[in-house]
């Protein structure tokens, strides 16, 4: 028998899931069909908003080495690379257009099994229904997902996966004074025309992203100089010139029984004093990193409520800064610009003064700060609509949606819908570490496997 999957988005975790799907279904000897909708306003399933760019110092920040579509062939992109002309080897952090290249060419690539097919339909989803689970629909309804398209036409399937992608950053009233000058998301088209002109900029946010509005906007206003702000105001660490350490060895005790496993502090200790001990010893420290981050989730699974709030609260930061690196080159572009003049990092405090924000010390203002909310209103319609009839409801740490722990949505009233599932930053909560490419991947392996049944 055929099952229909719809997959709500068409960026990389929609697309990464899609060819999942695919090879599940063909797995040897398991006679599974599959129908994919994959649905997506986009001409070309693949290429999200991350890796539409086309400026050249916009690279991943991890290598062609970690980056694989299917954690059981590493080499897939790197085959990828060599057929498509791009030059790389392991260590090569890639542009990111090459690398949405590799999404839109990623389903061509996976051989597709007889009687499977993959469907791409064109539109926005704006509703859904699951039916004979008390998911809006009537209580005689035969058991699927129902979803309504925004031009109307309506689609059935036997399950669905939410693949969103990430909400555009939230305007911030404090930066509002700035009116037309604030370009509250940094991806916004058009960015380029409102930064016509202008000579000091500021950048709220120090993360990664503020990196790549730096490096693009330098590019385009040469005469600018550029201040970026954080309440911390501490750079993302990068990696070293050669960005594949000998691997080392250290254990958090995630693989053990809850009651032998380490609390949070610990965990915290292990890392810090690992870390101290490679530095120390003149070695490469982000191999400790690189070693942890498999156990993130398993450990992240084992530690309270009170513990991951504190987590989320008092470390996120500090990890977030080790954990996603600029590349060496980028590094090198940075410090030249410190060094130069043209880049000042420091603290919102320390910038904004004790009176307050001088709108006149800036002719542009551009938002890169940290993940919102999924369930900010306004920038998904199908989410303001799942949100508003309470078929989803947020994580209590706010970011991600509630969802069990097969990764299935909870209900306003605490009931999970197996045939909803979530990939991508809906599991910030349920999972702390999300959004990356190895952890799509790893989401779509089980997911496949799962729906297939």
């Amino acid at each position: 028998m055929q099952r229909t999957i719809a997959v709500v988005g068409g960026g990389a975790a929609g697309v990464i899931l899609s060819a999942h799907l695919l090879r599940a279904a063909a797995s040897s000897g398991s006679g599974r069909r599959v129908r994919v909708l994959l649905v997506d306003p986009a001409e070309t399933p693949g290429r999200g908003l991350p890796y539409r760019t086309t400026d050249p110092r916009h690279t991943l920040n991890a290598v062609v080495a970690r980056l694989s579509a299917f954690d059981d062939d590493p080499e897939h992109l790197l085959r990828w690379c060599a057929s498509a002309g791009v030059p790389a080897e392991p260590g090569t952090f890639l542009q990111r257009a090459d690398f949405g290249r590799y999404l839109t060419e990623l389903l061509g690539s996976v051989p597709v099994p007889p009687g499977s097919v993959v469907e791409h339909v064109r539109g926005a989803v704006v509703d859904l229904v699951d039916s004979g689970s008390g998911g809006g629909a009537a209580p005689d309804a035969e058991p699927g997902v129902t979803l309504t398209l925004a031009n109307g036409a309506v689609l059935r399937a036997d399950a669905a996966v939410l693949a969103l992608g990430t909400p555009p950053p939230v305007r911030l009233p404090e930066y509002e004074p700035w009116g037309d000058r604030y370009v509250a998301d940094p991806w916004s088209p058009d960015l380029d025309e409102r930064a016509a002109g202008a000579r000091r900029v500021l950048v709220v946010g120090t993360g990664l992203t503020t990196l790549d509005v730096v490096a693009h906007l330098h590019t385009l206003l040469p005469a600018a100089t550029f201040t970026a702000v954080s309440r911390g105001g501490a750079l993302p660490a990068a990696h070293a010139a050669d960005p594949l350490p000998a691997p080392v060895e250290v254990d958090l005790g995630a693989g053990l029984v809850p009651d032998a496993a380490l609390p949070l502090a610990g965990a915290v200790d292990r890392v810090r004093e690992r870390v101290a001990a490679e530095r120390a010893a003149g070695r490469d420290w982000r191999a400790v990193i690189d070693a942890v981050r498999p156990q993130v989730n398993p450990t992240w699974a084992r530690l309270t409520a009170a513990e991951q709030a504190t987590f989320q609260r008092e470390h996120a930061r500090s990890w977030e800064n080790v954990r996603h690196r600029m590349s060496h080159a980028m590094r090198t572009h940075v410090e030249r610009l410190v060094a130069d003049g043209v880049l000042t990092v420091s603290t919102v405090e320390a910038v904004r003064g004790a009176t307050g924000w001088d709108t006149s010390a800036f002719d542009l203002v551009v938002g890169a700060t940290g993940l919102p909310a999924l369930t900010s209103p306004g920038w998904n319609p199908l989410v303001d609509a799942l949100v508003a009839r309470g078929l989803v409801r947020p994580h209590r740490l706010g970011t991600g949606l509630d969802l069990t722990p097969d990764a299935a949505l909870v209900d306003a009233a605490g009931v999970g819908h197996p045939r909803l599932r979530a990939m991508g930053l809906a599991r910030r909560g349920l999972e702390w570490e999300c959004t990356s490419v190895p952890d799509l991947r790893r989401q779509a392996a089980r997911l496949a496997e799962e729906l297939l049944g």
